[in-house]
């Protein structure tokens, strides 16, 4: 298929450290939220959605002294949840060359890629592909709303990408900030919507695009 005509999911830490109870640095609301997560992911599995998955990782040399580290290299906290693998993945190394081809999502369903700031343009891999990717939208949903998933949207849509972001899927540390996030969105015109709205209104696109592959087995939410 055309992966113009398609969504590209964007994952952001879905990581033990800011979802799990036992994490260094939960968000407060990760309880609530990681139901949605959940669905969209199995969604996106059932779907065929291309992912694009950035996670935070943090080199030990550079967090030293700090007393509770998250997402550090090496440790338990670092991994993505389970639920946010997909069979069909590629993790993508870091470094600071830009070469990545833009059909790595044909070859593979999910790619991840890493990061040690909050923004994810950071990264020029990541930045490349979501630049450069010739696709219908970039749906963004994970941890942190007001800043790592705000700071993506943002980038997104100076590059006149189009943008919704998930807000019932988003992990957040401070209430306040996070809806302040969402006001500014909103106001920059991105596109907000519930899991349930966006999961509705894809396959509505998909079905009458004729972009929906027919399986086996019924997805169930």
């Amino acid at each position: 298929m055309n992966s113009a005509r398609r969504d590209v999911f964007v994952d952001l830490c879905t990581q033990r450290d800011y979802l799990a109870p036992e994490g260094a640095r939960p968000t407060l609301n990760a309880r609530l939220v990681l139901p949605y997560l959940k669905h969209l992911l199995a969604f996106a599995r059932w779907a065929r959605v291309p992912l694009l998955s950035c996670v935070d990782a943090r080199r030990p040399n550079d967090v030293r002294g700090l007393v509770r580290p998250e997402c550090v290299l090496g440790t338990p906290g670092q991994e993505k949840l389970p639920f946010s693998l997909l069979p069909d993945r590629v993790t993508v190394s870091s470094d600071n060359c830009l070469c990545v081809s833009l059909d790595l999502l044909e070859a593979h369903q999910q790619a991840i890629l890493a990061k040690e700031h909050r923004d994810p343009f950071t990264n020029p891999k990541f930045d490349r592909l979501l630049t450069e990717l010739p696709v219908r939208r970039f749906v963004v949903f994970g941890v942190a709303l007001e800043s790592t998933v705000r700071l993506l949207a943002l980038g997104l849509l100076l590059r006149h990408r189009r943008v919704t972001v998930v807000y019932d899927a988003c992990g957040w540390w401070n209430a306040e900030d996070g809806a302040m996030a969402l006001r500014q969105l909103a106001a920059k015109d991105c596109e907000l919507l519930t899991t349930q709205q966006l999961v509705e209104s894809t396959l509505c696109h998909y079905r009458r695009k004729g972009h929906l592959c027919p399986l086996r087995r019924r997805w169930v939410a």
